[in-house]
This record gives C-alpha cells, sequence and structure tokens, in this order.
C-alpha cells in the first residue's frame, strides 16, 4: 500500500508535462517519414537547414513546429526550477512564465516581422528566421533532458541545477551566435539594418525578459 502511495505521489503536474512533450516529439516522428536523427543533424551540420531553404525537404515542419512548443515549454521548465530556490513555488507560478515566455518569442517574430519590412529586409529575415526556428526545435530535445537531469537526477542540488541550466544556456547563445555567423555574408551588406534589429529585437527583449524575472524573484 505504502508502494503504490509514493508511485501516485510521484505523478505531478510536472512529470505530466515532461512526459507530454516527449510523447509529443515521439508521436511526430511516428507519424512523419522524416527520421527524427535527420531533424536533429542542424546541431552539427548546415546541410539539412539548406536544404529545407531550398525546399528539397517539405515534410519537417510539424517536426518544428512541435518543436518550438517544447523549446518555450522547457525554458519555462528551466526558469521554474530556479526560482524555486528563490522564492515558493506552485503550477500558476509555471503558467505565468510559460505565459511570459511564450509570448516573448510570438511578440520578438511579430515585431522582426514587422521592422524587417519597415527597414526593407524581408529577405535576409526570412533567412535567418527559418534557421533560428530550426535551431530552438532541435534544441528543445537538448532542453528536454536538461530539465530531467535538474528535476530527477538532481532535484535538491542548488549547484548541479545552475551549472546544467548555465550549460543548457551557453549551448542556447553558441547556436544563435552561429545562425548570425554563417549568414554573415548577408548580413554584412544590411549592416545598419542587422545592427537595428540585433538592438530592437535580440539585445533589449532578453534584458527586458531577464528584468521581469529578477524582478518577480527579487
Amino acid at each position: 500500500m505504502e508502494a503504490i502511495y509514493r508511485f501516485t505521489e510521484s505523478i505531478d503536474w510536472i512529470t505530466l508535462i515532461i512526459f507530454l512533450c516527449l510523447l509529443s516529439i515521439a508521436v511526430v516522428r511516428q507519424f512523419t517519414t522524416l527520421p527524427l536523427s535527420e531533424f536533429l543533424s542542424v546541431y552539427t551540420s548546415s546541410r539539412f537547414v539548406k536544404l529545407t531553404q531550398d525546399g528539397r525537404i517539405d515534410n519537417y515542419r510539424t517536426y518544428q513546429n512541435v518543436g518550438v512548443v517544447v523549446y518555450a515549454t522547457a525554458i519555462s521548465l528551466l526558469i521554474y526550477k530556479i526560482t524555486g530556490f528563490y522564492q515558493a513555488t506552485e503550477f500558476t507560478d509555471f503558467i505565468l512564465i510559460w505565459t511570459a515566455v511564450s509570448s516573448f518569442f510570438l511578440f520578438k517574430h511579430y515585431v522582426s516581422k514587422l521592422v524587417a519590412t519597415i527597414s526593407d529586409f524581408e529577405e535576409l529575415m526570412k533567412v535567418v528566421d527559418h534557421q533560428r526556428n530550426l535551431y530552438r526545435a532541435a534544441l528543445s530535445v537538448f532542453l528536454m533532458i536538461a530539465v530531467i537531469i535538474n528535476f530527477y537526477v538532481f532535484p535538491k542540488n542548488e549547484q548541479a541545477i545552475l551549472i546544467t541550466t548555465i550549460t543548457a544556456a551557453i549551448v542556447v547563445l553558441t547556436y544563435h551566435s552561429l545562425l548570425i555567423y554563417s549568414h554573415r555574408k548577408i548580413v554584412l551588406p544590411s549592416f545598419f539594418y542587422f545592427i537595428l534589429y540585433l538592438c530592437t529585437l535580440e539585445m533589449a527583449p532578453y534584458l527586458l525578459l531577464y528584468k521581469y524575472f529578477t524582478a518577480r524573484v527579487l
């Protein structure tokens, strides 16, 4: 009886969210002809990005759409775990964090399209946005591994959780830097507009998001 009680107690809402994220990736893999390993090849090669950009692969969008949602959810769970060190947290706090993170990405997406249209670098924006969304979708798997480590391998070890989260953040930032580097030949002719985009839609929103969460915690 005691074993059954411990089992039912362990099935909380965090476990359910992680399970649904992993299940959604598994379902997409099951019903899509594109192998997951090929989609995740964007970690190490730009070949898949070029093939999807040229229209030679068109069945990647389900992976991408589901991956972006999982990406936002994984980031929200990592932030939720860190926030729990400084204040009592519950399900409603996660919903607020997830809403803030999701709204942040949606805001960046639509405002970047607006800025690109006004400044006349829409084609550049489409190319960059395409690769960035592929990176986000692929990184969702890596971030879910970080989430599982934080919640189930080192649930009480603050130092280990901070190291895992910082490592995940560094990996994400590294891929964003690689994104800019890989498009340097396209970016340089439109350098002024790129700096405008970088300042208004890459640096400033992240600073505002950081300020929002630090204000909540402190």
